[in-house]
C-alpha cells in the first residue's frame, strides 16, 4: 500500500516549543519551535518514505464547535509571541520539506486531518500515519489509518490492536468515552462526576453512548445508583460533549486525495530557509549546501553505486545474485547487483515471480508483502534490516534506513 503522513502542525509546533530550550538567530528571532518541528518530520520522513504528504494547521477564525459552545476552549491563552512568530516559518519549512499545507476557516487541523485520513481510506489503497501529540486524533485509528503520539521520551504507535490493549473499547467509541469523561483542557463537560475509568468502563459495557441511554430504564448497564443518577441528570451535557469531541470528517477541502501527492524536498527552498534559520547542523543533516543544492550523503569509505534503468527485454538476462537486495515501491522494483542499482518501472507478474521465486533481503518485509499482495506474490526473506535494527535497539518506536546505513 501507498503511505500518507499527516501531521497536525499546531500540536508538533507547540511541542517542540514547549520542549526545546530557547534558541534564535544572531538578531534575536526566536527558532526552538521550527527547530523541533523539522526535526519530527525529518524522523518520519526518513521512517515511513510516504508518497503522500499533507500538514494541517488551525486558523484563529472561531470553528463550529464555539458556535454551538461558547465556552468551547475559552480557558485556552493566545499564542506566546516567541511561538507565533514562527508559525509562517514552520509553514514554510513543511512545503519545502515536500508537504501541502491544508488550513480551512471554521474548522480545527483535527477536522482536516479527519477528512484527508478518510479520503485515503475509502481509496483503498492508501494507508494512513497521524503525527501528533494530541489524543483526539485516536478516534481516527483504522484498519488503514494509525496515529503516532509524541512523547517525552519515545513516541506511541498507536493502531487498532494496540488502542483496545490501553482503552479496552475501540477507537470508533473513544469519542464516547470522552462525552461522559470531559475534557478540562478543551472546556467539554462532560457528565459532571463520571471520570475516565467509569466511562470507559459504561462505554465498554455498552457499546456506544447511544446504547447506554436506551438502556437507562434498565440501569445503565448494571451501573451503581449515584453513577445513573448522574448519567441521567448529565445526559444533554453527554450528547453536546459527543458533538465537540467528535473530530468531522467531511470538512470542504475541495480537493482530492491525489493532490496531496509529495513531490519530495525543494533543496533549494528549504536551504534559503536554513540560511535565514541559521540552520546549519540541519543544512548538515538534510545534505543542503549554501546555494540550495543537495549534496550526497556519501563518504569517501562508502561505496559509490551506479544507478540505471533495466528493460523488461534485459530484466530476464541479468545475472541477479542470491540473496539479492530489493526494494518494491509504487510499481517499481530496484535491486543491487555487482556495484550498480537497477531499476525496472512496471515489471510485469512474470518477472516478479522470477524475481522473487529466491529469497531476497530487504527492509521492512512486511511492507515489501503489502506491495506484492495484488500479484499473489508472498516473497521469502533472508535478511530484513528493519527487523535486525529493531533486534539492536528494541526501545526505539521508528527504524529509518537512511539512519541504520549511517550507524550500521
Amino acid at each position: 500500500m501507498k503511505k500518507l503522513i499527516v501531521l497536525d502542525g499546531n500540536s508538533i509546533l507547540n511541542r517542540a516549543y514547549y520542549g526545546i530550550r530557547a534558541l534564535s538567530t544572531s538578531d534575536g528571532l526566536p527558532t526552538n519551535a521550527v527547530y523541533g518541528f523539522i526535526t519530527t518530520i525529518k524522523r518520519y520522513m526518513d521512517a515511513l518514505c510516504a508518497e503522500y504528504a499533507v500538514c494541517a494547521f488551525d486558523m484563529s477564525a472561531p470553528t463550529f464547535r464555539h458556535k454551538k459552545y461558547d465556552k468551547y476552549k475559552s480557558n485556552r491563552k493566545g499564542m506566546p509571541d516567541e511561538l507565533a512568530v514562527q508559525l509562517p516559518y514552520a509553514k514554510r519549512a513543511a512545503e519545502s520539506l515536500g508537504f501541502k499545507i491544508l488550513e480551512t476557516p471554521g474548522y480545527e487541523a483535527d477536522d482536516i486531518i479527519g477528512t484527508v485520513c478518510r479520503s485515503a481510506d475509502a481509496k483503498g489503497d492508501i494507508f494512513s500515519y497521524i503525527i501528533t501529540g494530541d489524543r483526539d486524533s485516536l478516534q481516527l485509528i483504522t484498519d488503514t489509518s494509525s496515529v503516532y503520539l509524541l512523547r517525552n521520551r519515545e513516541d506511541e504507535l498507536f493502531d487498532v490492536k494496540h488502542f483496545k490493549e490501553v482503552y479496552t473499547v475501540t477507537p470508533d467509541l473513544f469519542v464516547d468515552v470522552k462525552a461522559l469523561m470531559g475534557d478540562s483542557s478543551d472546556c467539554i463537560p462532560g457528565v459532571a462526576g463520571i471520570g475516565e475509568k467509569t466511562a470507559v468502563k459504561l462505554i465498554a459495557a455498552s457499546g456506544g453512548l447511544d446504547n447506554l441511554y436506551d438502556n437507562a430504564e434498565n440501569g445503565y448497564f448494571g451501573a451503581s445508583a449515584s453513577v445513573c443518577a448522574k448519567l441521567t441528570s448529565g445526559k444533554d451535557s453527554a450528547y453536546l460533549s459527543r458533538d465537540l469531541a467528535k473530530i468531522c470528517t467531511d470538512a470542504p477541502l475541495g480537493k482530492d486525495i491525489q493532490s496531496y501527492r509529495t513531490e519530495g524536498i525543494d533543496p533549494e527552498r528549504l536551504g534559503e530557509l536554513f540560511e535565514e534559520l541559521q540552520f546549519e547542523k540541519l543544512a548538515e543533516k538534510f545534505h543542503i549546501s549554501k546555494n540550495g543544492l543537495q549534496k550526497s550523503a556519501q563518504t569517501d569509505s562508502e561505496a559509490k553505486f551506479e544507478i540505471s534503468e533495466i528493460s523488461p527485454e534485459d530484466f530476464f538476462n541479468t545475472n541477479i545474485p542470491r540473496p539479492c537486495a530489493v526494494s518494491f515501491d509504487d510499481g517499481t522494483l530496484s535491486f543491487y547487483n555487482d556495484g550498480t542499482i537497477y531499476y525496472l518501472k512496471k515489471p510485469s507478474k512474470k518477472a516478479l515471480e522470477y524475481f522473487f521465486s529466491e529469497p531476497v533481503i530487504c527492509h521492512d518485509y512486511k511492507s515489501l508483502c503489502a506491495s506484492l499482495t495484488e500479484y499473489g506474490i508472498t516473497p521469502e526473506c533472508s535478511f530484513d534490516t528493519m527487523l535486525a535494527a529493531y533486534l539492536l535497539e528494541p526501545g526505539k518506536s521508528v527504524y529509518p534506513l537512511n539512519d541504520i546505513a549511517q550507524k550500521y
